[in-house]
């Protein structure tokens, strides 16, 4: 097994990883949380809150080394690196989606449930904040196929 091998079978672990927490999301969390905005947003505040952030700020830097260690190291294989560049390209959109609305949007409807908002706006906050996630769900899930192929050209 060559490095090359190595830092791309770390990638697709890594991205394998991210994939689960993604789909796990959609089945467990996001259903709960949306289902009746305000009252549902509890699991986001007190001392038993779940912390979905300590997961998500540390996967993507690791994955992000690790992409562009894997580009770097296939920079002269033309083929494997395309895939990789896909793969970058796609995923610099995801973050780039999640960073100017995904997070700030979540922290608008999860940080203060006692706003004087209207329920039903809370709602279809809530709602359309999740129905949104799915199709930058579904790019991520897919992103996963340019780069197991990037390892079979290896």
């Amino acid at each position: 097994m060559t490095p090359t091998f190595v830092v791309l079978m770390a990638t697709c672990l890594g991205w394998g990883i991210l994939c689960g927490a993604i789909v796990y999301e959609h089945l467990a969390v996001i259903p709960v949380w949306t289902q009746k905005a305000p009252e549902s947003l509890t699991m986001w505040r007190g001392a038993h809150r779940i912390r979905p952030e300590r997961f998500w700020m540390g996967i993507h830097p690791v994955l992000l080394v690790l992409l562009l260690a894997c580009i770097a190291l296939t920079w002269s294989q033309l083929a494997v690196r395309n895939h990789l560049l896909a793969v970058a390209a796609g995923y610099a959109l995801v973050i780039a989606t999640t960073a100017v609305y995904y997070v700030p949007e979540l922290l608008r409807v999860t940080r203060d449930p006692d706003a004087p908002i209207p329920v039903p706006e809370w709602e279809t906050r809530a709602k359309r904040w999740g129905m949104l996630c799915v199709p930058r769900s579904v790019l991520v899930v897919a992103l996963a196929l340019p780069l197991f192929r990037a390892l079979t050209l290896l």
